[in-house]
Formats: C-alpha cells, structure tokens, sequence
C-alpha cells in the first residue's frame, strides 16, 4: 500500500531506490535520502564530521573539489550551500556506483569520477575555490604527492581531516608513524584489518607537510567531541589551508584538455 499523498509513480521510484540501496553489500556513508531511506552506512557523517571540519556555511559560487567522496555526503552538502559546481573523485568502483545512486536521489547535479587524487591536474579538471580531502591522507602511500597533487588544482583553500597520534613528548615536532601491513579499522561491533592504512601523522606533520607544498596560513590540530565541557574522543586532526594567490575556481580549458 503506497503512503499517503504519494502517486503511484512516487511509490514506484521510491521502491526503486529502496531496492537499489539494498542490494548493496556496503555503504561508508550513512545518508538519509528522500522518501525516508537510509543507507546503512557505518560511519554517521552529519553528526560525527559535518560539525567539527570546518565547511564554510555559505559556499554560494565555489567550485568545490570533493577527494575522496565515498557516497557524497560532502559533494552533496557542499551543493546545499550554495556552491554552483561540485566534483567528487574516488579510486573505488563500486564507491562510485553509490554515490550515482544517491545522487540521482537526490536530483543532484554534482559530477563524480573515478580516478586517483595523484591523476589530478588543472589541465584536466580546472581549478577549485575548495578542495575537502577527508579521510583520505593516511591510506595513501605517497601523502606529499597527492598534496602537490592538490595544491595544483586549489585556487583558494583546502580542508583536510585525517587520522593521527600524538605523543606529548614530541612537543610541536613533526613525525608520523609508518604501518606496512594497515591496521584495524571499521565500527566497533566488526573490526577488520584496514591493509590501506599507512601513515598516521602528528598535527604538527600535518601542518607542516601542508607548508611545504605551497599552502600559507596552513594549520592543523586534534579535535576533540565535547559532551558539556568533558572530551568524549576526537575526529582525529583538521586542518586547513590556503593558496598564496587566491583566485576564482575555473573549468578545464576545453581546447587544452588532455584528450586535444
């Protein structure tokens, strides 16, 4: 029986959508979708990342660069707010296909590409007045690469989030710890082996590696969830970024693309 005020052909496209989303295997991001569906992804970002990563609240304008989108919760958002062009990359396929499913959901009009945050150049894919690279600097293997990587497409500001440690007798030194063989990683209830997991850098390594490739004005630190004015845990470390010139994010060139 269809819901109340709901056309027959609601009732079937939401079906659809309800179908789609279950036959995932697995979803990162738990998003609600319209019509009241919500992927069962394990990590919740509205309430355990949104608030504490810095997005601007009015991004009306920008051309947003989302590395590493998963589903889209932050290529999505970003189009919330304001911004006139979001594009989203991700190394992994099937990422990509649900992210086109909550996009289409949603009656997005963000764009998502398969491909690597070492393939990123302006040639190819413009400059951005924000780059969002969260969640994804300690599964790489070349950290500094894909920050130069970056910073050739960033006109304005990047944010990042990653995990880290922090040792207190490091001060404010810079160092990060190297893990060959990956690390736990997943919801509590079902830890698994994370292979991808590389490199867990201090704040000050964050900071510091955001320097050394370009950004000015580069700051990073631990950010810890409050309940009242007791620490609870942290969203590992945020930082952020900003290009020496900052000037308007713009489309690729069409007549230099990489394919002329």
């Amino acid at each position: 029986m269809r819901g109340l005020g709901q056309t027959p052909s609601e009732t079937s496209h939401l079906d659809r959508l309800r179908e789609l989303v279950d036959r995932e295997d697995y979803f990162f991001h738990k998003m609600e979708l319209p019509g009241g569906i919500v992927t069962p992804g394990w990590s919740d970002p509205a309430l355990e990342k949104l608030p504490y990563y810095g997005l601007p609240e009015d991004m009306t304008g920008m051309r947003v660069l989302d590395v590493g989108c998963a589903e889209g919760f932050f290529s999505f958002e970003a189009e919330r707010r304001g911004a006139k062009e979001v594009i989203g990359i991700d190394s992994f396929p099937d990422g990509i296909r649900r992210f086109n499913i909550c996009r289409d959901a949603f009656d997005s009009q963000v764009s998502c590409y398969l491909t690597s945050v070492y393939d990123l150049s302006e040639r190819a894919f413009g400059t951005f007045d924000l780059v969002m690279f969260f969640g994804v600097l300690y599964h790489l293997r070349n950290p500094i690469l894909a920050l130069e990587k970056i910073f050739s497409v960033c006109s304005g500001s990047v944010l990042i989030q990653t995990a880290n440690v922090e040792r207190e007798e490091m001060g404010d030194a810079s160092y990060a710890e190297f893990h060959p063989f990956g690390v736990e990683s997943g919801p509590p209830e079902d830890r698994q082996l994370d292979p991808t997991v590389f490199w867990m850098p201090n704040s000050a390594c964050v900071r510091d590696m955001l320097r050394h490739v370009g950004f000015t004005n580069a700051s990073a630190e631990t950010t810890f969830v409050y309940e009242g004015s007791t620490p609870v845990g942290t969203v590992g470390c945020v930082g952020r970024g900003e290009v020496p010139n900052p000037q308007p994010g713009a489309p690729p060139d069409q007549m230099k693309a990489p394919w002329c």
